[in-house]
């Protein structure tokens, strides 16, 4: 993709930040994130804005008082966040040879890297980098896409659904005003005080794994979730989840994938992310920002054979045991810590042995990015990126109408074919 680079700045929050919000301190959770680690959402729209930079550059401005660590920067060993309202980048962009339809058809990760705003200090990690970068990308035969990007050390999938909802509400006059108070208040609930291990490693390489990352897209719209829900026996009354379904299907996906691609069975394990905001005692506000994701983990033995219903059940009551170990992970009356950093580093060796496969799912469908409104209509499609890449992982998002799932399924290269000849998959492939 041929792409025109027109300007790049440096937006600074409108009005500057207090000097008693000046140090923003990461929490336990948001140390565990390795500082090298970005992902983004990228939104499609059909029209473009013809002289609407301003107006998303004032916006923007505006709510990064509110959002004043986003403007800021690491300091040096990335356990806080200088405030110093240093800016974050926005990028505009053209694309010259390529048009929106193309890309909302294919959604290959190449073009869509193409999309992000920091290539340019990716191979070179430094504190010195904006946490928050910003591409506006527009297609001479019409359409835009606006990329936004930021590092996971300090957002996860939930606070970047705030912070855009945040900023389409100040950039649309047409919207009937939500009230998004953004808060940054667990640190001090859960300090790190040096307990947190070393950031998770990447899982282990399979061998002949050195290909890069590609990714398929799996449609799951309503008439299939429906079907799917009707082959699966239930037993305790309770209507089935299209999200709780879809995770079991992609599961055991993998689980075949992974047998095929080395001609036996071996020990699975599934890393569901629960966002913990709502579920913690005391709950949390939605748009409490940081990372606040706990991993629920569910192990399948190399000589079980397992189907979709019992993966069904297994999933849900993985997540159900995850939630309640942690549910008082803010208490005052106890501490919480020693639970989950005993917890991540039982997860370190899962995730460092190679024999095991190893898969994360994380759920974003109802983050609200279909809704994202600037005054151009809502988005035609969606698409995220994670960088760097992670060949295991499952992406959950809402469709355009929102009552069906998409499931982002990142692969190695040389799984692709064994990928596309799965029977059970062949269907749901976009």
């Amino acid at each position: 993709m041929k792409m025109n680079k027109m300007s790049s700045k440096l937006i600074k929050p409108h009005t500057p930040t207090p000097q008693n919000l000046k140090n923003y301190k990461l929490s336990l959770i948001d140390e565990l994130a390795d500082p090298g680690h970005y992902f983004a959402v990228v939104l499609f729209y059909e029209s473009k804005p013809e002289d609407g930079s301003l107006q998303l550059e004032e916006s923007l401005a505006r709510i990064l008082v509110d959002f004043y660590p986003l403007a800021g920067r690491f300091i040096k060993n990335y356990s806080s966040i200088d405030c110093c309202d240093e800016g974050a980048e926005l990028v505009e962009a053209e694309a010259l040879d390529v048009e929106l339809i193309d890309l909302v058809t294919k959604m290959e990760l190449d073009q869509l890297d193409n999309l992000l705003p920091h290539q340019h200090f990716r191979r070179h990690q430094s504190p010195d980098n904006p946490i928050l970068s910003i591409q506006i990308t527009r297609f001479s035969c019409g359409g835009a896409a606006v990329a936004i990007s930021v590092s996971h050390k300090i957002f996860d999938g939930s606070s970047l659904a705030t912070f855009v909802a945040a900023w389409t509400d100040a950039t649309n006059p047409d919207h009937d005003k939500r009230v998004i108070s953004p808060s940054f208040h667990l640190p001090p609930l859960l300090p790190s005080d040096n307990r947190a291990p070393a950031p998770a490693p990447a899982p282990a390489p399979a061998p002949g794994s050195g290909h890069k990352v590609v990714v398929k897209r799996l449609l799951f719209n309503k008439e299939a979730l429906t079907r799917l829900k009707s082959r699966i026996s239930q037993t305790n009354g309770k209507p089935l989840s299209g999200v709780r379904v879809v995770s079991a299907v992609t599961a055991k996906a993998r689980i075949r994938l992974d047998r095929a691609i080395h001609g036996r069975s071996r020990i699975s394990v599934v890393l569901q992310g629960i966002n913990m905001r709502e579920r913690s005692i005391p709950p949390q506000s939605t748009h409490t920002c940081g990372n606040f994701l706990i991993p629920a983990l569910t192990r399948i033995e190399a000589e079980e054979e397992i189907g979709v219903d019992q993966l069904v059940r297994l999933l849900g009551d993985s997540i159900r045991g995850a939630i309640s170990r942690h549910a008082e992970i803010l208490s005052l009356d106890r501490d919480g810590r020693d639970i989950f950093t005993n917890y991540m580093k039982s997860l370190e060796t899962l995730i460092c042995d190679p024999e095991i496969n190893f898969m994360v799912i994380t759920d974003w469908s109802r983050f609200g990015f279909h809704e994202a409104d600037f005054g151009w209509g809502k988005p035609v499609s969606t698409g995220n990126i994670f960088w760097p890449p992670f060949s295991h992982l499952v992406v959950l998002t809402s469709d355009r109408e929102g009552d069906g799932i998409e499931a982002w399924f990142y692969l190695n290269q040389n799984e692709v074919h064994y990928f596309e000849q799965d029977e059970e998959i062949k269907p749901f492939i976009s």
